[in-house]
């Protein structure tokens, strides 16, 4: 986009929206990773949004192999994310859990990502947010089964209920 807004020529529209989108969640990320990495936070995520999982679930959710995984996980035992336990059923099992600042972290960028866009939002004409929500269900509607796992869990959202974190109210 450019500093006026207006828009450039030979542009399409819908790429500079989804410009204008990613640029908005990517502000809302910022500071979660000045303190996490990308793979940790997607770690971070899942876990505070599905509850306790087992390392090997988290793995094979993220496409990472079993020892990346064990290191990411040790990473934020260490800083203090996450606790790791053995499972109930097999005692070589480890289940992640989310420990209160994991939470903490993916409500601030939720709560900055709901900022950001509800300041575009209030800028534009009601009939605008109209268009823009009509627009949007569309989208969402016609997108592929399972075609936006990776950003499901970047963003921190299920396909039942967008931003709910368990426990959360």
């Amino acid at each position: 986009m450019t500093t006026d807004n207006a828009r450039r020529p030979g542009r399409d529209v819908v790429l500079e929206a989804s410009t204008v989108g990613l640029s908005l969640v990517v502000r809302s990320l910022a500071a979660a990773l000045e303190v996490v990495t990308l793979q940790q936070y997607r770690v971070l995520v899942l876990i505070v949004t599905r509850g306790p999982m087992r390392a090997g679930d988290l793995a094979a959710e993220l496409g990472l192999l079993p020892s990346g995984i064990t290191r990411i996980v040790d990473r934020l035992v260490r800083d203090g994310f996450v606790a790791k336990r053995a499972g109930t059923q097999d005692g070589r099992e480890v289940v992640v859990t989310a420990e209160t600042p994991a939470t903490e972290l993916v409500e601030q960028v939720l709560a900055a990502r709901q900022r950001e866009f509800r300041a575009v939002l209030r800028r534009m004409t009601p009939e605008e947010r109209t268009a823009v929500r009509a627009a949007a269900a569309a989208l969402t509607r016609t997108v592929r089964p399972g075609s936006t796992l990776d950003a499901e869990i970047m963003l921190a959202v299920g396909r039942e209920d967008p931003g709910a974190l368990p426990g959360a109210s």
